[in-house]
């Protein structure tokens, strides 16, 4: 009860700040009657620092609705931006000595008693590399709005009685700059007057742009560095043991480590939500301690959680601890030991294989990690470039590698070359369960490649991990494949049962689905969507597609949407 007493305390003080700022927003309107209005609306919460008419009231009104907003997320900045305004701004008037309405006085104090009162619920940070670049910008932006202010004020000396000299010129840039004010310039001509309104102007617009930067809310804790990417990478090999586990070590992702237990998650935001990689990369037996964590963490940054690819690993702990649960494909897995192309399931494979042999068609493992061979990553590179433009330019991301030749690690590739040395084709594989199993993760052809390059690549690469005590080979996802046969199906599998079989042409989910089932798989493997709180809303699906398409999701799905199948 307390603590509900403490938010309601802290939202209305909130709700004040964005009662003032709409004030000031309206109070800058060309309305009829303004001046009896203005007097009104004054007496409640007089003016400050700005002029009452024009842009800066309507900039000091939005600026003040940001940083509400920001509070209302209970960011620390925008909570300390928010004590420092309202300090300095009675400050300011007992300095000089203003009677200022009661009404007004209780008003300020009024928050300010709130905001020093909670300021352990102001706990959301602001993410430091944005906070060092806004830093940077106001710097950089001030120097040279004062300058360009200075020079342009020396230059209009004419129209502006107070400057006489370049060093008039700077010192009435500072002060017009910092205190938002023309009339102490003295301007004479209206040349003078629309340059000093005009810098106010600019100035406030680094202001805002500045202040965006400083209160945009924390996005990760960002482990850059290679240490970072070292201890990942160890907790994958140790702990990975979802097929999706080697794709926490792209560029593309952002780690949460741990803080009680070993372990740690990659994930992206899209939009408000924190979107993680498959499952949480540590021992099982301390999944719900680091699952508390991240939920902790979420909360208080205002995140929604979801986890796309889980496996049953944490399945259970994830649906007790009140996630909502859906299923979202299942993957094309090859119990190595009695894999083979024998009997009907692997027929085609085994027909495009048998062509391959007969076109002279050999693969190879390249070894980069034992000797780098610039004649091989060249083809790889160009047959990656032909493969992007069949594709339109667009590659997606987080649930699908690159090649990661500039620093292989633990990956392995393996090649085709025809009869006369040129390659072909190539597939990467990235290992999980410590090396036990490995995941076909990207698969490139030429375009003019011969019928079976990549089914021979795949088998061969298969049969040379099953030699060396490999378990498991898994080609991966399929999509929203085999959803909704369970009777007791959600909305939302149903929903995604109706996607899978009606917009395949904005995603071939079926021709996905076949490529990989004419292999023979010798099992198909659940994978799941997990996400808080409940019910599944669009902005889980936002997120989907934008962790995939971050710089192109609507380019590349739009077009598509207006050729849905209407058969």
């Amino acid at each position: 009860m307390r603590a509900f007493i403490k938010k309601a305390l802290q939202n209305f003080a909130i709700i004040l700040l964005i009662l003032v700022a709409v004030k000031d927003i309206f109070i800058s309107l060309p309305l009829r009657g303004y001046g009896r209005l203005h007097n009104l609306i004054n007496g409640i919460h007089p003016q400050l620092f700005i002029q009452p008419r024009g842009i800066l009231p309507f900039l000091s009104g939005t600026l003040m609705l940001l940083l509400a907003y920001r509070l209302y997320k209970r960011v620390r900045l925008a909570w300390l931006i928010e004590i420092i305004a309202l300090t300095v701004g009675l400050t300011y008037h007992l300095a000089r000595h203003q009677v200022l309405p009661v009404h007004s006085v209780l008003l300020d104090v009024f928050v300010l008693i709130v905001l020093l009162a909670s300021y352990k619920d102001f706990a959301r940070s602001s993410d430091r590399i944005t906070v060092r670049r806004a830093i940077g910008f106001i710097l950089c932006s001030f120097i040279l709005v004062l300058t360009n202010a200075a020079i342009g004020l020396f230059l209009l000396k004419a129209d502006i009685r107070s400057i006489h000299s370049i060093y008039d010129a700077i010192f009435s840039s500072v002060k017009l700059l910092v205190l938002m004010d023309t009339s102490s310039l003295g301007i004479k001509g209206q040349a003078g007057k629309f340059y000093a309104d005009t810098l106010i102007i600019i100035n406030w617009i680094c202001i805002m742009t500045s202040a965006f930067l400083l209160l945009k809310p924390l996005v990760c804790n960002p482990i850059a560095a290679k240490q970072g990417k070292h201890r990942a990478r160890q907790m994958v090999l140790k702990y990975g043991d979802n097929p999706m586990a080697y794709l926490a070590l792209e560029n593309d992702k952002k780690y949460f480590f741990a803080g009680n237990v070993e372990g740690f998650c990659a994930y992206n935001l899209a939009g408000n939500v924190f979107t993680v990689c498959g499952d949480m990369i540590c021992d099982e037996k301390d999944g719900f301690l680091f699952l508390m964590e991240i939920t902790d963490f979420c909360r208080k940054n205002g995140y929604s959680i979801l986890f796309i690819n889980i496996t049953d690993k944490f399945f259970s702990m994830l649906k007790m601890a009140g996630f909502g649960i859906v299923k979202y494909g299942e993957d094309a897995c090859f119990y190595l030991a009695d894999y083979n192309l024998a009997g009907g399931r692997a027929a085609k494979v085994r027909a495009a294989i048998n062509h391959a042999n007969k076109a002279g068609i050999t693969v190879f493992e390249y070894k980069p990690h034992e000797k780098k061979e610039h004649l091989i990553e060249k083809q790889m590179q160009s047959i990656t470039e032909e493969w992007l433009i069949q594709k339109g330019g667009a590659e997606m991301g987080f649930m699908l590698g690159g090649t990661g030749l500039n620093d292989p690690l633990d990956r392995r590739y393996f090649y085709a070359l025809d009869a006369e040395g040129e390659m072909l084709g190539f597939v990467v594989f990235l290992p999980y369960m410590e090396g036990k199993a490995y995941l076909a993760d990207v698969t490139r052809r030429r375009s003019n490649a011969p019928q079976g390059v990549l089914e021979k690549i795949i088998y061969d690469a298969f049969m040379v991990m099953k030699g060396e005590g490999v378990i498991w080979g898994n080609m991966g996802l399929s999509p929203l494949y085999n959803i909704c046969r369970e009777q007791n199906s959600s909305f939302t599998e149903k929903i995604f049962g109706f996607i899978y079989e009606n917009m395949n042409k904005t995603y071939d989910f079926q021709a996905l689905h076949h490529a990989k089932l004419k292999y023979g798989p010798t099992e198909w493997q659940p994978r799941y969507l997990a996400y808080s709180p409940r019910p599944f809303s669009l902005n889980f699906g936002y997120a989907i597609l934008k962790v995939q398409m971050p710089k192109n999701m609507f380019k590349t799905i739009l077009p598509n949407l207006l050729k849905l199948d209407r058969q």
